[in-house]
């Protein structure tokens, strides 16, 4: 009960701010727009794994462009039946490469609260993603650190409260059939990673769309399944969720 009173007080704090979204939440075209400073981003998601069973949550992120070349986010997630808490920051420097295509380098942190497991994740995740009219790509490194809270007196001889996993790799392929610019899309992705998960091999698939709205809006959404094998589509599945999300700017 504590944990979901002070995750509402921050979940309340965040979304008051004026907010954008980080590259797997929106296929559509990343760079500043000359005219809008500010974007939020913001969904509604749920699904259902082998371990928990259903689940919902939220997550809003905030952007500011502080130039056409720069920009920073900030952004939470929550995964209620998982009782998962996440926090990130995100700096990033856009590279034209022409007109319509775009190289954004990346520099991230990220805190991961698992209630049920009483298991802290910080991590730290440098990438450059490809943007492209129909095409996207991903690929990086991410340091991961994993903090047990609270460890049992009994198993305190045998077994650390700690460990990290360094270099684990980030990739991500994005193709979409019409160019991103277009007031509506659709597309597919394949990645290793998901908004507030990061796992060396376990593969994530699924299809994206989004489509514009008036007053300055867009409409996006997944549809995300990750299997339980590692790096293997023939694997039992582990989850499947759904996400609906807008993204507002101004």
């Amino acid at each position: 009960m504590r944990f979901l009173q002070k995750s509402f007080l921050l979940v309340t704090f965040l979304l008051a701010l004026p907010s954008a979204a980080f590259a797997q939440a929106y296929s559509g075209e990343r760079k500043f727009d000359g005219v809008h400073y500010n974007e939020i981003n913001g969904s509604l998601f749920g699904g259902d794994n082998v371990v928990t069973g259903a689940f919902f949550g939220e997550n809003a992120i905030y952007t500011r462009h502080l130039s056409p070349r720069w920009s920073i986010s900030a952004g939470q997630q929550i995964q209620f039946l998982k009782n998962v808490f996440a926090i990130d920051v995100t700096g990033t420097y856009r590279i034209p490469v022409g007109k319509k295509v775009n190289i954004y380098l990346d520099g991230r942190f990220m805190f991961s609260h698992y209630q049920r497991w009483k298991v802290n994740e910080p991590v730290a995740n440098l990438s450059a993603y490809l943007e492209t009219s129909y095409f996207d790509l991903r690929w990086g490194w991410s340091y991961i650190r994993y903090h047990k809270v609270d460890v049992n007196e009994l198993y305190r001889s045998f077994t650390t409260a700690s460990y990290g996993e360094p270099l684990v790799m980030t990739l991500q392929l994005g193709v979409n059939i019409r160019p991103r610019y277009n007031r509506w899309n659709l597309g597919i992705f394949l990645r290793n990673f998901d908004q507030y998960y990061y796992e060396n091999w376990n593969i994530n698939w699924g299809i994206r769309f989004h489509c514009t709205l008036p007053l300055d809006m867009k409409l996006f959404g997944e549809l995300n399944v990750r299997p339980a094998g590692s790096i293997s589509q023939l694997a039992t599945r582990y989850e499947t969720s759904l996400k609906l999300g807008l993204k507002y700017v101004w």
